[in-house]
């Protein structure tokens, strides 16, 4: 006695028990399966003008001096039978939880349509046989009686099922995993529409029929009142119970899946959660699966977007200019140098040569994309930036000069953190003209680049900075570009005109005064 308290009282077993308490509710249908048995059946056996036949009765529900009620009889003990043997895996699961169970659990829950309309058509079976072995053979109208009482409970089954199934969320949650909870899960679940039908025809159409069949065979009120009342008692409770699972389980998930719609258009991809297998259940797979698929485009996005500018990747996108080749783009093209590097780096290990990087990095380029520049790419210790109105910036030339000054500004700041080895100076080029924009590669390997002559004097001008003494050397084409938008803002001073290597014309060159 003392062993079965404590697994009556122990905690693991009463949360199981808890966790698998809406499975269990759903056990109680072969009692709900009786009533509209025993009411159609009769009601049919009454329209038709055929007296029942006695048989064996379990239980007897009746009220008033008339019989208004059912019998639970043999077929009833066989539902109840047939109802445990599908459910026992949950009582098993609760006095010893396994995996194995479990998942009967979930192939139960997967097919408990396909499932219970066997169990309803063996009880039915067994009912029919029960009176074929009676004295005499059975009717034509016995059998179209029964075909009623099976149309009904299988109206009965779809309301139930479904009334019971729309509310399991905390049985959900206890057989899947949040992970699973978000996929399709296997199993049969009829069409809306023959749920819907199922119901109309069940609980609507069918106990007018039978009332008219009544009318038509002109049996007396009081041969079939008491049923009459009891059926159509029976099929309003139904009907409403219908209507409440159509609720719960079409227009409940469907406004929660528009909610859901609304917190991914603003950018928070939340999923849905499946619980079956219905259209409803497809509905939500596959606003999951867009969901898994907008999540990895925004994460492919930012990955993409650090290795690449955003806006030239949403060029190419939008152009869709991912073929080989190029164009001629009027730009401002900027190169920064980390002056005496080697020297600077060479007692650094490699870890704290990538920190000292990363560092310098976040507090120089940010004047960059401030000014409208785009950074098309880090060469070891030097920054490449491109300024054009291709990728956004209108006045290019300007742009690269205001953003080369506020590079100087950040390059002070940086040194003033204490967060390199010692003091850090740079070079910064700027030159304006015409060069190619496009992908350079293979076809099955592109680099969207910038390349020319452009692109080479800006690199020869970064260099020539520590030639000249100072760290931002500004073309003259460059700065004929600029002076209007520039004004008086920044000052310059006149270096004359340079030989750069490689290059067999002299270029202007200036100098960006510091500003005090």
């Amino acid at each position: 006695m003392s062993k079965g308290l404590r697994m009556f009282s122990d905690p693991e077993k009463k949360a199981r028990r808890k966790e698998l308490e809406e499975f269990f509710r759903i056990l109680a249908i072969p009692i709900m399966l009786a009533m509209v048995n025993s009411a159609f059946f009769k009601m049919a056996m009454a329209a038709f003008a055929v007296k029942e036949r006695a048989g064996v009765s379990l239980v007897r529900l009746s009220a008033g001096a008339q019989h208004i009620g059912a019998n639970f009889g043999l077929p009833f003990g066989v539902m109840c039978l047939l109802a445990y043997l599908w459910g026992r895996p949950a009582y098993l699961y609760i006095k010893n939880p396994d995996d194995k169970l479990k998942a009967k659990i979930r192939r139960r829950l997967g097919n408990i349509y396909r499932d219970a309309f066997l169990m309803v058509l063996i009880a039915q079976a067994f009912s029919l046989a029960l009176q074929a072995a009676g004295p005499g053979m059975l009717s034509g109208p016995e059998c179209a009686a029964a075909a009623v009482s099976f149309l009904a409970q299988a109206a009965l089954l779809v309301a139930y099922i479904d009334v019971h199934l729309s509310k399991q969320k905390k049985l959900m949650g206890a057989l899947y995993t949040p992970e699973e909870m978000s996929r399709l899960k296997p199993g049969f679940s009829p069409p809306i529409y023959v749920k819907i039908s199922t119901l109309i025809i069940g609980f609507a159409i069918l106990p007018f029929a039978l009332i008219y069949a009544a009318f038509l065979n002109r049996v007396p009120w009081d041969d079939f009142s008491g049923q009459l009342v009891f059926m159509l008692f029976l099929s309003s409770v139904l009907l409403l119970n219908g209507l409440g699972a159509i609720y719960n389980g079409i227009q409940l998930p469907l406004n929660g899946l528009i909610k859901k719609m609304r917190l991914v258009a603003a950018g928070d991809y939340v999923k849905t959660r499946i619980y079956f297998s219905d259209e409803v259940a497809h509905l939500k797979a596959g606003f999951n699966d867009m969901v898994d698929g907008l999540k990895e485009r925004e994460e492919l996005r930012d990955t993409f977007g650090k290795y690449l500018s955003i806006e030239i990747a949403r060029e190419l996108i939008n152009n869709k200019k991912v073929n080989l080749g190029g164009e001629d783009i009027e730009a401002a093209v900027m190169f920064c140098d980390i002056r005496n590097f080697t020297t600077l780096s060479e007692n650094m290990s490699a870890s704290a040569l990538v920190d000292f990087l990363n560092c310098y990095f976040h507090y120089i380029t940010p004047p960059i994309t401030e000014n409208n520049g785009v950074i098309n790419k880090f060469i070891g210790d030097a920054v490449m930036a491109i300024y054009t109105p291709y990728l956004g910036s209108a006045d290019y030339a300007g742009d690269a000069i205001r953003a080369a000054a506020g590079m100087r500004r950040a390059l002070a700041e940086f040194n003033a953190s204490v967060k390199a080895p010692g003091r850090v100076e740079f070079g910064i080029g700027v030159h304006a003209g015409t060069l190619v924009a496009g992908n350079i590669g293979t076809a099955s390997r592109l680099e969207y680049t910038f390349i020319g002559d452009t692109v080479n004097i800006a690199s020869r001008l970064e260099s020539k900075t520590k030639e000249l003494n100072t760290d931002i050397i500004v073309s003259g084409p460059a700065l004929e570009r600029a002076r209007a938008s520039l004004g008086g803002s920044l000052k310059f001073e006149a270096l004359g005109l340079a030989a750069l290597k490689g290059k067999t014309l002299q270029v202007e060159i200036y100098k960006l005064l510091s500003v005090n």
